[in-house]
């Protein structure tokens, strides 16, 4: 099928393009088209990939935007976590656009971009909440709405005649301890206007009822504080600070001293009194202050509850961290949800600190953690506000997702699509069509380097993992004469290689090359595939296995 996105330029239609997110738990990048010119919506990571080995980082593959020549006016970020903000200064140099967000988002999106050496490049723009703003020929509209970090941001897109609700991430809180509430009289408002097509969250379209508020879960958690006599640590996602706000009261209450451990929590700290979230007057002790408390004047709030290995909670529990050690009799209050596929880091933590004598206690229900995502109560109650013609559900996994088209049905919305990475999907007046797939996948970062994880580099990366690697050495003299046999080293293809095996090895291979002899580098890459051949024969009749093979060809 030939790529439609050069194709569109004269489209009356506007179009929308999911390159992340859509099929998957986090790394979300969404772009909406318009003759020509695009828009993009966050630019996010995500963490772990079992299939792929030795990378933590991974971001969407967007070189469809430079092999498509795609003309982008700019980027929006809705809201500061990771899975939206991740992947900025990562992708950016190959988009230099302008980007733009709150003060929230674009205080901390400013230090990553110093840290990248790329602020004095990026044209940063820090829009007001729930203001009016035009990225290239799209009109947008930021509205308010709840989330479990603050400034979160829904978008009103307008363009030619279409107009696109996107909600970003988001819940109903009817009582926010920090920040603001939906604007639920404002989505009313655009609602009764016409919407053609609403982009939204399904994160949980498969969890019935309600998310539940955050000011609901402070009493569940004041109650494992209060009456224990030993030293309390909570570990929850650092960006949450309307929960740090409810845990510094707790603290006060409870006469407990706090403290945060692990950076981004320092960070967000940080944002937050710069903006003017949180009281410059709160106090908040460092790691190396916090330990001298005694025990029942002790509150920690960790990062690291998806067992992440730099993460302040195995750190800790690795004894590995400068000030702070577990000891028997501590209480660890996971105030926060296990994200698909961190399942096996969390119970490799969780074995660690019951080994040390420690209490692990999790939530049940809503009683010491909430979701920022809407249930199906909440689905409906903005299908009932926006009313859309069209329904285009992202974030979120396959079954995610199918989960909430199924319920958008349900509900009287008859235009529905089962959204995925790469489908270019036309928005029409009542109607959303897939017209392309596009060509997509994951970029790994590499230490500075951004790898697909498709390219050879990861295959042959895992082959060395589960296979081993065998290497080779051939060493002529100037005549082009094999000056000894050849040299081998197994490294973990199996248990034990003995002499004899290396020395029948040896023989065989230089029989082998005796054909080729005097050696001439002008023939090098033909007997470098002669000789990577026979290697990989003896090895598989001899062991059954196939490793990579390093073979190196020296000249003395």
């Amino acid at each position: 099928m030939k790529n439609k996105l050069l194709s569109i330029k004269n489209s009356k239609d506007l179009h929308f393009l999911p390159l992340g997110g859509s099929g998957e738990i986090g790394m979300n990048f969404n772009m909406y088209g318009f003759k020509n010119k695009w828009l993009i919506i966050d630019c996010g990571v995500s963490f772990k990939d079992s299939k792929v080995i030795g990378a933590d980082v991974f971001m969407p593959d967007i070189n469809v935007i430079n092999n498509s020549n795609l003309d982008v006016c700019g980027m929006f970020i809705t809201h500061a976590h990771e899975d939206h903000i991740g992947g900025v200064h990562h992708l950016w140099p190959s988009i230099k656009c302008p980007i733009f967000t709150t003060p929230f988002s674009g205080h901390l999106l400013k230090q990553r971009l110093i840290d990248a050496g790329l602020y004095e490049k990026v044209d940063l723009k820090i829009v007001n909440k729930e203001t009016k703003f035009s990225i290239g020929p799209f009109n947008l509209e930021l509205i308010n709405i709840s989330h479990s970090i603050l400034e979160s941001n829904s978008v009103m897109i307008s363009v030619g005649n279409m107009k696109v609700f996107h909600t970003g991430d988001w819940k109903i809180d009817e009582h926010p301890t920090i920040g603001n509430k939906a604007n639920s009289k404002r989505l009313k408002e655009i609602g009764k206007a016409g919407v053609n097509a609403m982009v939204c969250d399904s994160t949980n379209a498969n969890v019935k009822g309600s998310s539940g508020s955050e000011k609901s879960i402070e009493n569940g958690i004041h109650d494992l504080v209060k009456d224990f006599a030993g030293r309390v640590f909570i570990t929850m996602f650092a960006s949450n600070v309307e929960r740090i706000l409810t845990l510094l009261r707790i603290a006060k209450q409870t006469k407990r001293e706090i403290g945060p451990v692990g950076r981004s929590m320092w960070r967000m700290i940080k944002a937050a009194k710069f903006v003017g979230y949180l009281d410059q007057k709160f106090i908040f002790h460092e790691e190396r202050i916090l330990r001298n408390f005694r025990d029942n004047n002790f509150l920690a709030i960790c990062t690291g509850s998806q067992g992440e290995p730099l993460g302040a909670l195995n750190r800790i529990a690795d004894e590995t961290h400068p000030y702070l050690r577990f000891q028997k009799g501590d209480r660890i209050i996971f105030s926060s949800r296990m994200i698909p596929g961190n399942e096996v880091s969390i119970n490799n933590l969780i074995n660690k600190l019951v080994y040390k004598g420690v209490e692990v206690v999790f939530p049940k229900a809503n009683d010491i953690h909430v979701s920022g995502h809407p249930g199906q109560d909440e689905l409906k109650m903005m299908y009932s506000w926006i009313k859309p013609s069209i329904l285009i559900p992202v974030h979120g996994e396959a079954l995610h997702i199918k989960a909430h088209a199924e319920l958008a049905k349900r509900n009287g919305i008859k235009e529905v699509t089962n959204t995925k990475n790469g489908q270019l999907i036309r928005i029409s007046k009542n109607k959303a069509e897939v017209v392309d797939e596009l060509p997509t996948g994951k970029m790994a970062l590499n230490g500075d380097e951004i790898i697909s994880t498709d390219s050879l580099f990861f295959k042959e990366r895992k082959k060395m993992l589960f296979n081993g690697i065998v290497n080779v050495n051939f060493i002529f003299s100037d005549t082009g004469d094999l000056q000894e046999l050849p040299r081998i080293k197994f490294l973990s293809v199996i248990n034990n290689v003995n002499e004899k095996d290396l020395s029948d090895f040896s023989e065989y291979l230089s029989e082998e090359i005796k054909y080729f002899i005097p050696f001439n580098s002008s023939k090098e890459r033909q007997i470098r595939e002669f000789l990577n051949k026979k290697i990989k024969k003896f090895i598989s009749t001899r062991y059954d296995k196939k490793p990579s093979i390093i073979l190196d060809i020296i000249y003395i």
